[in-house]
């Protein structure tokens, strides 16, 4: 087998793929070399296809646009005789996939591996997740994305590179429709951050780093404990009724903008049927020291969930408008396969 594998995506608003930057530092501390093919252009892909001499071509999507976009070319790998392999945040929501595609990584990659080296396919039987120590991962490989540009796509980020790092998986809250729930309830925290930023701040020179956890373990004494003294900027996901002395923290350690979400404009719904347990104070005194502190923030709503009037989206409306800066709107309908089979 040649072991020079290739990792293949179609970047919309994510140029650099973290779960295909952790895997190529896994693989090379196995001997196996690998190639990154960024999708947008099928005769370039029919190029490098026609030279790959390894059986395996492996693919990653994020969301369903960037799955949709990526199909001609896992075709095109399947009629090449290439063993086609999906995996990425969009396979996890069990959705069902082409013949061509020979195997679906639904839960965590960490053992593609065992499947590359010793034909254990577990990864792809069962929805994985990985129970070791998240310290003992190395960190993602962003060697081969280096010259790619990745700002994020926000006025304030503009021109900016952004680097993600992960620090955490899982979460605590148990939300009804969020996809998070497949995974065990709690943190799975690395704690490292101090170490994990300064070298990849010393090795890709970032502007910003994206801390891309389902939400940053703020509330872990140990996962502060981990950032030390430094200070870099940075954004990520957080819980809109966060207490307002770790919302100082992460604002001294450099926070410079964040998500979360809100979902419904309708307190009762939001937390008696959506289960988010988040009160309207909680979240006017995070927006109103964001605004404050002058960060930008991306909240997010949903509209048309099951039991929803017309009431309570046209609250939902009116507090995404009323909560400003980058709020976004997804319809139920986009969301539905991560709500339904978490019901």
């Amino acid at each position: 087998m040649d072991l020079s594998l290739p990792f293949c995506f179609y970047p919309l608003n994510v140029a650099y793929n973290h779960g295909i930057a952790l895997l190529s530092a896994l693989c090379k501390q196995r001997g196996i070399a690998v190639e990154l093919c960024l999708l947008g252009d099928e005769s370039e892909f029919a190029s490098r296809l026609s030279s790959w001499t390894a059986p395996v071509v492996c693919f990653s999507a994020v969301t369903s646009a960037d799955y949709s976009a990526s199909l001609p070319y896992m075709k095109a790998a399947h009629d090449a005789g290439k063993v086609v392999i999906l995996g990425g945040t969009w396979a996890s929501l069990d959705r069902p996939v082409p013949d061509y595609v020979y195997a679906v990584c639904r839960g965590e990659g960490e053992t593609l591996l065992d499947f590359l080296l010793r034909g254990d396919d577990t990864l792809f039987r069962e929805k994985l997740v990985f129970t070791g120590d998240l310290n003992s991962l190395p960190l993602p490989d962003y060697e081969m994305f280096k010259d790619i540009p990745f700002d994020r796509g926000l006025p304030e980020t503009s021109g900016k590179r952004c680097l993600p790092y992960f620090s955490s998986r899982g979460c605590p809250h148990r939300c009804t429709f969020c996809q998070i729930r497949q995974q065990p309830q709690g943190y799975r925290i690395r704690t490292r951050v101090e170490e994990d930023l300064r070298l990849l701040s010393e090795l890709y020179r970032p502007d910003w780093f994206f801390i891309g956890d389902a939400q940053m373990p703020y509330d872990s004494p140990k996962w502060r404990d981990s950032w030390g003294e430094f200070r870099f900027p940075f954004a990520g996901y957080i819980r809109a009724d966060i207490r307002s002395e770790l919302l100082d923290w992460l604002i001294d350690r450099g926070m410079i903008g964040c998500s979360f979400g809100v979902e419904s404009g309708d307190e009762r719904y939001r937390n008696e049927v959506l289960a988010k347990g988040l009160t309207d104070a909680q979240l006017w005194r995070t927006v109103e020291t964001l605004k404050r502190r002058g960060l930008w923030y991306v909240p997010f709503f949903m509209i048309g969930t099951p039991g929803e009037d017309f009431t309570t989206q046209t609250a939902t409306v009116k507090m995404a408008e009323a909560v400003g800066k980058y709020s976004i709107v997804w319809r139920y309908e986009e969301l539905k396969p991560w709500a339904s089979q978490q019901a």
